[in-house]
């Protein structure tokens, strides 16, 4: 209707221009009509400036609606005279143009924002790489992940390991690959996923790191534990008849030894009968005892957490670590950045934890005589909330660093190896991790990651 009604009206103008045209030629073409002909050629030329007004005005209108399209800029609006029907027509039709495109582009960042936040909320980090080089954070787990100091090309991810960024590159799309990686002084296990999306720009490399180190820890305590309980079950009950048995058979052969003579031919026997079945009763006690403790590591309690200070949790760990005899030449400092930093944890299990390495890092520094340890809580590049215990002793071999954790795995004749177990499963069960390394400067370092 609105083209119609703007089509109608360039006939009625050209119509119009028409018959001025013939009576100016009429006019011209006969002498007597000489003030006619003057007329009538100023009303041409009225006419035409008219038209030329009429079409330039369109022709501005059309120009601004094209650049209105073109520049997504959907703020204009198409309204005119009411007396120009054809022009206000027109206008309308342009406006409702508009205003599909702006309800469409609407639609779109809408949908744009709701995949936005849904990407935004998956656990799972997410980066994006291309053919220059250049490297995406797409979501907030991955910014999370890389914490303050986040890479932005592909070559910055050698920082994290060789093994993790050769699997990175050689990863195809479809396939899953693991890779270790070292972020923020700890190593963990990542699953990556790739996916290959072509676009205007090219093709881009959609990678999914899914951190599986804490899942693969928990699972192998797990199947540690289920082991465990098995094997000391099976142990108890065949070690526990024979202890009483070897019991019962020292005291027959104490009883009977004590109503032989010394001369009776059958007293040595009978001795050797009583050593032996002594010696048998106090292994199969030792047994025992070992089977108890090491399936006290398979019943940890779960921890009943509250939000405790930092500085109250050290300074009770300061207070027990110095009542228990601990020599004077270890210096004990403790720093916590910011001094009132909290943690939701079980207290009783945190205390437990931090006094085994306090004992593991004073006995690294038996032999040293300016000891110093180092009590230390923050939050790490990755925003976590952190404890660290450290020394100046003289480190941790690289060959046992990767065993210190194994129960009863110990280097010291005194140790029980079930201190550094005990701490490793404490962190299990809160959502943690610990892990242990050498110093820039010397020493131990044990982190306990939150």
């Amino acid at each position: 209707m609105a083209f119609k009604s703007f089509g109608l009206l360039i006939i009625v103008r050209l119509a119009v221009l028409s018959l001025g045209i013939a009576g100016f030629v009429y006019a011209f073409f006969n002498p007597q009509y000489h003030v006619v002909t003057f007329l009538m050629f100023l009303v041409v030329l009225a006419l035409i400036y008219e038209m030329w007004i009429f079409l330039n005005k369109i022709n501005r209108e059309v120009l601004r609606f094209l650049n209105s399209v073109r520049y997504a800029d959907f703020s204009q609006s198409f309204e005119f005279e009411e007396s120009n029907k054809g022009f206000k027509a027109l206008g309308e039709a342009f406006t409702e143009i508009i205003e599909r495109f702006k309800n469409l582009r609407m639609s779109q960042e809408s949908e744009l924002n709701h995949l936005r936040a849904m990407v935004n909320h998956i656990p799972v980090p997410l980066i994006v790489t291309r053919d220059d080089g250049s490297l995406s954070l797409i979501n907030n787990a991955a910014r999370r992940f890389w914490g303050t100091a986040q890479p932005t090309k592909v070559s910055d991810l050698k920082l994290y390991g060789e093994e993790f960024y050769e699997q990175l590159l050689n990863c195809r799309a479809g396939e899953k690959r693991m890779a270790k990686i070292s972020i923020d002084g700890f190593d963990t296990k990542l699953s990556i996923s790739l996916m290959e999306v072509t676009g205007s720009g090219g093709t881009e490399k959609l990678y999914s790191l899914l951190d599986i180190g804490e899942e693969i820890e928990t699972t192998q305590l797990t199947a540690w534990q289920d082991l465990v309980r098995v094997l000391t079950h099976e142990i108890m009950n065949s070690i526990t008849p024979v202890a009483s048995l070897a019991q019962t058979t020292a005291d027959i052969a104490d009883d009977i030894k004590k109503e032989l003579d010394e001369e009776h031919p059958q007293r040595k026997p009978v001795e050797k009968i009583s050593n032996a079945a002594e010696t048998m009763s106090r292994r199969a006690g030792n047994l025992m005892q070992f089977v108890t403790n090491f399936r006290k590591l398979t019943r940890l309690p779960r921890p009943e957490r509250e939000v405790v200070k930092v500085q109250s949790l050290f300074d009770h760990v300061s207070q027990i670590f110095y009542s228990n005899g601990s020599r004077n030449n270890v210096k004990l400092i403790t720093d916590i950045n910011p001094p009132d930093l909290e943690l939701d944890v079980d207290p009783e299990q945190m205390e437990q934890a931090l006094i085994n390495l306090l004992h593991n890092a004073e006995q690294a520094l038996s032999d040293k005589e300016d000891g110093e340890i180092k009590l230390t809580a923050g939050f790490n590049k990755r925003g976590r909330n952190y404890i660290e215990v450290s020394d100046n002793g003289a480190g941790i071999g690289e060959d046992i660093l990767s065993k210190i954790f194994v129960p009863y795995f110990t280097t010291k004749p005194e140790g029980s190896g079930i201190g550094l177990a005990l701490t490793r499963q404490i962190m299990t069960v809160h959502g943690g991790f610990i892990s242990a390394s050498n110093c820039e400067d010397g020493g131990a370092c044990f982190r306990m990651v939150f």
